[in-house]
């Protein structure tokens, strides 16, 4: 019976070792995100071949995420999330732009505020094609003062795209042209000029796993499943030994 208490104590010890270790081990490369962009991170980490995990913060419609990787695994996860974009940066919508400033704003902030808006709702729309990874939206929309409507040849609107696109993908530039000629009064699409540059091509996921005996984990978690294994190896050991010490005394005759 005492024996197979210690021997339950033994494998309490290695688990929570083995917790203990892992936790120790991690580093957040991502706070403060929502579930959502957190997911995304995980996946994208996944991906290259990076263990990660999500963690969450607060309850209810408070809560936060953030996302952890092995310490050795931090500057290629941050570098992988570099190059992905992510996590994605917080839109600067019509509904963020106009929740706040004055009470009655002057003309100018108005439209400075309409057009910051515009332009965050056309990148949103944007990034929800499969190839784009970043965009950015300017706009030239010059004022219609009372000067340029009595002239016969006003100034017309002009738009720059800035895109951001995935190895191997290219962006469908006459759809871009067509998203943000469709939403800008008077632009036409040839006055929308459209710049692409590709992400450079991601290590294969591959490359970043390492046998450690049978099993096969990231680089970075090689180091803390070492470390537990030789420790379990270590506890197992000395269970050995004390099960065998108390064979050999209940063998022995009492002392009379």
């Amino acid at each position: 019976m005492w024996g197979q208490q210690l021997g339950g104590s033994f494998i309490r010890v290695v688990l929570t070792l083995c917790v203990v270790a892992f936790s120790a081990c991690q580093n957040a490369v991502a706070t403060g995100l929502d579930e959502a962009s957190a997911n995304e991170v995980v996946v994208a980490l996944h991906g290259r071949g990076i263990g990660a995990t999500k963690e969450a913060s607060g309850g209810g419609s408070d809560a936060t995420y953030q996302v952890l990787v092995a310490s050795d695994d931090v500057a290629p996860a941050l570098a992988a999330m570099r190059d992905e974009a992510l996590p994605r940066p917080a839109g600067h919508g019509f509904d963020e732009v106009f929740q706040g400033g004055g009470l009655v704003p002057t003309p100018t902030e108005e439209r400075a505020r309409f057009l910051s808006g515009l332009s965050g709702e056309l990148e949103r729309s944007l990034l929800v094609m499969d190839s784009v990874l970043a965009a950015r939206v300017h706009l030239a929309l010059p004022e219609r003062s009372r000067a340029s409507l009595s002239n016969d040849n006003p100034l017309p609107p002009r738009a720059s795209v800035l895109l951001r696109t995935r190895a191997g993908m290219s962006a469908d530039e006459e759809a871009v042209r067509a998203l943000v000629a469709g939403a800008v009064p008077r632009l036409e699409a040839s006055a929308i000029s459209v710049i692409s540059t590709p992400q450079a091509t991601p290590a294969a996921a591959s490359e970043r796993l390492v046998q450690v005996g049978p099993i096969t984990v990231t680089q970075g978690s090689s180091t803390a499943l070492k470390a537990v294994l030789g420790g379990a190896i270590g506890v197992i050991a000395l269970l050995a030994i004390g099960m065998v010490f108390l064979a050999r005394r209940r063998r022995e005759p009492p002392v009379v």
